[in-house]
This record gives C-alpha cells, sequence and structure tokens, in this order.
C-alpha cells in the first residue's frame, strides 16, 4: 500500500510516519514522498527517515499512491491539496479542520460522492476512550445540561478560528450526536483564547468553552440529578486510531462516516463564526 503525506507541519505527520517506520503492523504500508510548503518541515521529516522524497507540488502523486494523508496545518489547504486526487479516484485522509469554508467543504464531500472516492479525517478528538462512558450515559439517559472544554488558539496565521477549533465540535458530536439545532457564540477578543458557545440541542444546551488551558474535559448532567465529568491531557494515543481507520478505509473500501459527516463540523464551525462575529444565534440548518 503507496501513501504519500502532503502538508507535514504539525504533529500528525510525525506520528504517522513513525508509525509506518518502526511499527510491523504497518509493513505493508510504504510512505512513497511528501509534499509541504514550509521548507523546515520537509527537513524534519526526511531527516527523521519517515520518507526520502520530498515533491515539488503537492498533485505530484496522482497515479502513483493507493492513498493519500492530508496533515497541513492551514485549513484551505486541505481542499486544494484533496482535490486533484478526489477527481483522480484516490481515497483521502484530512486532518482538522476537514476545511476552513463550508463552502468549499461541500464541493469536496460532493466531488468525492459524485466520483466515489473514499474520505475520512476530521478530529483525532472523536477517539478519546474519556468520551465513551459519557456518550453511552447521553444515549440512555435524559440529559439536562452539558460542556465540554477544549484548548484554543484564535490568534495564529494557520485560518485564525478555524485552526484549532474542530476538536471540540468532533467531541461534542460523539457524546451528543450531530442534531445541534442553533448555535450562539460570544468571543470578545479574535486575539486572545477566549470563546464561549452555547449549543442548544432543542431539550438541553451544551456549552462549549475555548480557552487557553491545554485540557480536554466534558460533563453533562442527566434528569436524575447525576452529575458526570472526564478529562483528558494527552491525545497523542488517538492518532494511532485515525490512521487505523485510513488504513482500513482503503483496503477494506467502506467509510466509516458519510460525506454528509465529514461536512457537519465544519458547518457547525461557520455557524460558531457567523454567531460571534454577527452577534446573534444562528441557527444550523
Amino acid at each position: 500500500m503507496k501513501i504519500a503525506i502532503l502538508g507535514v507541519e504539525n504533529s500528525h505527520a510525525d506520528a504517522f510516519g513513525k508509525l509506518v517506520k518502526e511499527n510491523p503492523k504497518y509493513s505493508d504500508i510504504e510512505i512513497v514522498g511528501i509534499y509541504s510548503d514550509d521548507e523546515e518541515a520537509v527537513k524534519r521529516i526526511l531527516d527523521a527517515g519517515y520518507a526520502t522524497y520530498a515533491a515539488a507540488s503537492p498533485d505530484e502523486f496522482v497515479g502513483q499512491v493507493d492513498g493519500v494523508v492530508i496533515t497541513a496545518r492551514h485549513g484551505n489547504n486541505h481542499h486544494k491539496y484533496a482535490m486533484p486526487y478526489v477527481k483522480a479516484g484516490i481515497p483521502c485522509f484530512i486532518d482538522k479542520p476537514f476545511c476552513a469554508n463550508l463552502d468549499l467543504a461541500k464541493e469536496l464531500a460532493q466531488t468525492a460522492k459524485d466520483n466515489n472516492v473514499l474520505l475520512c479525517g476530521g478530529s483525532c478528538l472523536k477517539f478519546i476512550d474519556e468520551l465513551k462512558p459519557l456518550a453511552r450515559i447521553a444515549k440512555n439517559k435524559t440529559v439536562v445540561s452539558g460542556h465540554i472544554c477544549c484548548p484554543v488558539n484564535m490568534d495564529n496565521p494557520y485560518g485564525g478560528f478555524w485552526f484549532y477549533t474542530q476538536h471540540l465540535i468532533e467531541m461534542l458530536i460523539t457524546v451528543y450526536g450531530r442534531n445541534v439545532k442553533s448555535v450562539t457564540a460570544y468571543c470578545p477578543d479574535e486575539k486572545a483564547n477566549r470563546l464561549t458557545v452555547i449549543f442548544n440541542f432543542g431539550e438541553f444546551d451544551v456549552c462549549g468553552f475555548y480557552t487557553s488551558a491545554y485540557r480536554y474535559s466534558a460533563g453533562l448532567r442527566t434528569s436524575d440529578n447525576q452529575i458526570y465529568d472526564t478529562f483528558c491531557d494527552d491525545v497523542a494515543y488517538t492518532y494511532v486510531n485515525e490512521f487505523d481507520e485510513f488504513v482500513e478505509m482503503v483496503k477494506n473500501g467502506v467509510m466509516h462516516d458519510s460525506y454528509d459527516d465529514l461536512v457537519y463540523p465544519v458547518k457547525v464551525l461557520d455557524a460558531i463564526e457567523r454567531s460571534y462575529k454577527e452577534k446573534k444565534e444562528i441557527v444550523i440548518e
């Protein structure tokens, strides 16, 4: 199985490269090359021995690989890097954010659907083990309120608001599902790591707290007056989960999530950004 990694700027590229290089489980996988517009990132991956070839353009591996892994830091590059491969029928893993623009996310997903191309990705936070008990409780009990807390980096060259925010949305979806009715967001300063969101699920609300604190936490209260909380400080183990999802998808020809599922977090993020900028509740249709 031959793959290429496009946009090797973040730690996911290193993690995937390390898995392929060192873990016998992936001995049948070859990273034929990488691409990034960040020369330092390219040097880091090559020096680590995770790949031996760096392409001059992101579409250079079309027709040469069985799948591509897109881990570019800037979400705007995800659509640009993926489209030549999607049009060529090549499966893609696309890191968070799936896209940093709702129209581009819809176009990418629709093109993949039209060409029957396999896609996966999003945030690795959906694989946090600590969320599983909360998801079971939310499914089997009557929820009256909840909260999700995640770190955020609002002031950055990688899309600002879009760079890190899908993590919280994936945690939210994992526990409560994809049925947010509306969002109301408050952000007093886009250069500060402070963004609060009320997710209206109809029968209850969930508060999302984006802050500078590097801890992922969640909790909920049920109608029988029970309170459940959990947290996770190290999410690196989830890189294996998301890489496995990609590998199994390519080998078995089956997507774990639908095209609409992959677009949904982008839809919610788009509503959040409009809400805090327009200072009003935004209905999610």
